[in-house]
């Protein structure tokens, strides 16, 4: 996959206006899940810290890789509570682009007005989602209304709803490509004909649309004052380009529970939003302390840089973003702030906390095959502390057929956990047993990491360190 291939997105908005919620619906309408998680149940991808769970609120930034139409869309989901606008800053800095979602119930909202001030403030393109339009007391026209008032005929929408006789909205007509489709359970479409009364609306806003077109070079408005219709390829050049330009601001609209209009959502991202050598510039400082533009070109030499940092009781890990060459496992860089050389870790791609790609000196498509089994093969089943002094380890021997072997050394295990580990483990469900954090998987896969020189230390919840392993033994 090439870079062309790639878009780099940031979910923006108030909190509550559904952003982990479209980016799961995504993930599942693309394969990435094989179900579709909830908010209220707390099985959403992005959503996975306890706290958020339990306050069923988007506290740090998350990561949803969506591969979509050949296409893979880095899906950056984070808060919309004004307390964590620090995981908002580090989000902007990393993408490319943004969708500025709101609420069908709520029209404009103050989360979208700082979002939009975010992106003013980073140059940074954006199109914009109306969520929820097929909940009870939702007005999509009102709410679009409200945003072409505050932000002006830039606005301009590339979808529209399509109601029945209750007025609730059953479908959507693909205003680029001249389309509907009335969509089912689980996210599925049907393409239907554009109904007649839907017809006059989907000229007018076609109209537009070739309006803002005609706008973005010269050549275009000739065409246009003459009269000639433009292209399939010069309509979506010249949408990229007013985007591009941030004198273009697409809309459009869904539900992302009912996975409606999920899809023509991701098809305006790969189609309208920039690639990533084609993104704003990025500023650097030079060798010299003077701040200069940063070209981004996939073939130069290897660079990246750091847009968060977490630390967990695992180690600490850092997302980056590369912006030319490519970085491999190992490979030797330079910190430009310190001057220092340091040597990457181990590469993963991450799905909200799961990693989803992983290498292996062999083994490495069986491994893979492994963990692609269902949503908790990559999950942490169990951890187990084995001393090297343990009776099985001592005695030498290799037992093939029996557990013995499990406790020969350190292991960790991804897949299933076990609930006999959580106190009256037998008078709870499977879900409370979830809840709880352990992990559920039709697999259970031991792999021994215990050696001589192992130290593993502990760390309380103030902060305190105590020494579990030195040398491979217990400390205490």
């Amino acid at each position: 996959m090439s870079a062309k291939d790639i878009r780099n997105i940031v979910l923006l908005g108030h909190s509550g206006s559904g952003k982990t919620t479209l980016a799961e619906s995504m993930l599942y309408l693309t394969g990435g899940t094989d179900r579709l998680g909830r908010i209220a149940d707390g099985n959403t991808v992005c959503d996975y810290d306890p706290e958020e769970i339990r306050r069923q609120i988007s506290i740090s930034l998350a990561v949803a890789p969506v591969e979509y139409d050949s296409c893979k869309i880095n899906v950056l989901d984070v808060p919309g509570g004004f307390d964590f606008a620090g995981e908002v800053a580090e989000a902007v800095q990393a993408a490319d682009a943004a969708v500025i979602v709101c609420s069908a119930k709520a029209g404009m909202s103050v989360g979208a007005e700082k979002a939009w001030k975010y992106c003013e403030k980073n140059s940074l393109p954006r199109l914009l989602y109306i969520s929820k339009t097929d909940e009870e007391n939702s007005d999509y026209n009102a709410a679009f209304n409200t945003l072409r008032e505050r932000f002006g005929k830039n606005i301009a929408p590339v979808v529209a709803p399509i109601w029945d006789e209750s007025k609730k909205v059953i479908g959507i007509i693909d205003v680029l490509h001249k389309r509907a489709f009335e969509f089912g359970p689980g996210g599925g479409r049907v393409e239907i004909e554009v109904p007649e009364n839907k017809k006059p609306v989907l000229d007018e806003l076609y109209d537009a649309l070739k309006e803002s077109v005609a706008e973005t070079s010269e050549e275009f408005m000739e065409k246009f004052f003459a009269g000639e219709d433009f292209t399939y390829a010069e309509m979506i050049h010249g949408l990229r380009q007013g985007v591009k330009d941030l004198s273009l601001f697409p809309v459009v609209c869904g539900s992302a529970i009912q996975g409606m209009g999920t899809r023509i959502l991701m098809d305006t991202i790969v189609e309208l939003l920039p690639q990533p050598q084609d993104a704003r510039a990025l500023m650097a400082e030079n060798e010299d302390g003077e701040s200069s533009e940063f070209v981004v070109a996939p073939g130069a030499l290897p660079t990246a840089f750091v847009f968060k940092t977490i630390s967990d009781q695992y180690g600490k890990y850092s997302y980056v973003k590369v912006l030319s060459g490519s970085i491999k496992p190992d490979m030797p860089m330079v910190n430009a702030r310190t001057g220092e050389s340091m040597k990457l870790g181990h590469l993963y791609t991450m799905k909200g906390k799961k990693a989803v790609e992983v290498k292996a000196e062999k083994g490495e498509e069986l491994l893979k095959t492994m963990i692609a089994m269902d949503d908790g093969a990559s999950y942490l089943g169990e951890c187990a502390l084995v001393p090297q002094h343990s009776p099985i380890a001592e005695s030498g021997i290799l037992f093939y057929n029996t557990l013995f072997d499990e406790n020969a050394a350190c292991h960790l295990a991804l897949g299933m956990g076990f609930a006999d580990t959580i106190k009256d483990f037998q008078n709870k469900t499977l879900d409370e047993c979830r809840a709880l954090g352990i992990n559920d998987s039709m697999i259970h896969e031991d792999f021994m990491i215990g050696c001589d020189s192992m130290n593993i230390d502990g760390i309380c919840e103030d902060g305190k360190v105590v020494p579990i392993f030195r040398n491979g033994n217990w400390a205490f």
